[in-house]
């Protein structure tokens, strides 16, 4: 069986998170002991945000995600 198929979000080790070029999106990447198996979440903020401005870990322990394997 493939390591992404038995692979769920409880399995994600490290979260990294990003500020799009838009300045309003956050994407997340979920990192798992599988370096093949990485999820992705989204997050749409209802106004634009600095580079300055963007906290990086704030975002890593956002409870309800809706990750997706990536």
């Amino acid at each position: 069986m493939l390591p992404f198929m038995t692979a769920t979000p409880e399995s994600i080790e490290q979260v990294d998170a990003v500020l799009a070029e838009d300045g309003r999106t956050v994407i997340l990447y979920g990192h798992t002991a599988d370096e093949n198996v990485t999820f992705a979440a989204s997050i749409v903020l209802p106004m634009k945000v600095d580079d300055a401005s963007f906290l990086k870990d704030e975002w890593r322990t956002l409870p309800n995600l809706e990750w997706h394997l990536r």
